[in-house]
């Protein structure tokens, strides 16, 4: 059995020097002068002349902020290392520090060092936290695209309004909040007079020119709350939570009288236009989705044509039609 004794005969210096891969330093700490380095450690010095080891070791003039002796004194009751990394300017790599003090039978402390060139871990754990980012970016920006993607395919492309489907489906939600808070709910329907005219006399582009300001005004006119849509052609559909048809048909009347008072204007053509509307009130008792109320808007903005154009109507049911 391999005594204490014969261990620190195998374990000298001399095992810790030339070939090792380890750099190894000793410090005195009475002075803070390097008292021995193995040929690793000369290799990464800023000067082998000099004596302190702030001087030596990292080519600093006074004593390095970084110093970890008061940590391992602190740790010295345990006698244990300390593990750390740090970066050495010098060898331009990165190392692992194991530093431990040793109290000699002379009583003098003496700091010994044991540092490992991890330079390669180092890259390969930097590539791999760039790749890391780079796929999280990837993956963020797939996810925007996505979104936008989604976003787009609820939007109508000429006025960027939303489009019937997403009507369809976002009012489910606002139809079910809305029966759970026993709020009213309304929709209206917009339609503009005598459209076939504009784009038989104008062209199909000065035609897409006022259904694009008429997609503004309704913009600018509804609430936060309100959901609008292009439904096709030059007819609009607007949902209205927490309304009921009087306040729905006070609101109509706002946008009629809107674009009445508006034109469209470029350098060669001035264009009045007008709009029809028809109001409807949701039915929790009797309508199950958005349609039926729209439906029976569509049938009062109908019956707003047929009264002469530029008009509000509001359908109750099938016996009960208003026009203003």
């Amino acid at each position: 059995m391999t005594t204490n004794n014969e261990l620190n005969k195998i374990i000298t210096l001399e095992t810790l020097g030339d070939n090792s891969l380890f750099a190894v330093n000793i410090i005195d700490l009475s002075n803070f002068e390097l008292i021995y380095a193995n040929k690793a450690m000369k290799e990464i010095m800023a000067d082998v002349s000099a004596k302190n080891c702030w001087e030596s070791i990292h080519g600093q003039e006074s004593p390095c902020l970084w110093c970890k002796v008061s940590d391992s004194l602190k740790n010295r009751e345990n006698k244990s290392y300390i593990t750390y990394e740090s970066f050495n300017e010098v060898a331009n790599k990165w190392y692992q520090l194991q530093d431990k003090i040793i109290t000699l039978e002379n009583g003098k402390n003496i700091l010994i060092s044991f540092a490992l060139d991890i330079s390669m871990q180092k890259e390969t754990q930097s590539q791999l936290i760039n790749m890391h980012v780079k796929l999280s970016k990837q993956t963020e920006a797939l996810r925007d695209a996505q979104s936008k993607l989604k976003e787009q395919a609820n939007r109508d492309p000429l006025t960027n309004m939303y489009n019937r489907r997403y009507f369809n489906d976002i009012s489910k939600k606002i139809i079910a909040l809305s029966i759970r808070n026993k709020e009213p709910l309304s929709v209206i329907m917009i339609d503009i007079d005598k459209f076939k005219n504009i784009n038989d006399t104008y062209g199909h582009h000065i035609g897409d020119e006022v259904i694009m300001l008429l997609a503004n005004k309704i913009a600018e006119l509804t609430r936060q709350s309100d959901v609008s849509a292009r439904f096709g052609g030059e007819e609009f559909a607007i949902l209205l939570p927490n309304t009921h048809d009087k306040n729905a048909i006070q609101f109509a009347q706002k946008i009629r009288m809107n674009i009445e008072n508006t034109s469209y204007t470029n350098k060669e053509i001035s264009i009045h236009f007008t709009v029809s509307i028809g109001v409807a009130e949701f039915n929790s008792e009797q309508d199950s989705l958005v349609g039926e109320a729209l439906d029976r808007a569509d049938q009062a903005l109908y019956d707003a044509k047929e009264n002469g154009r530029n008009k509000v109507s509001l359908f109750r049911n099938k016996s009960d039609k208003n026009s203003f």
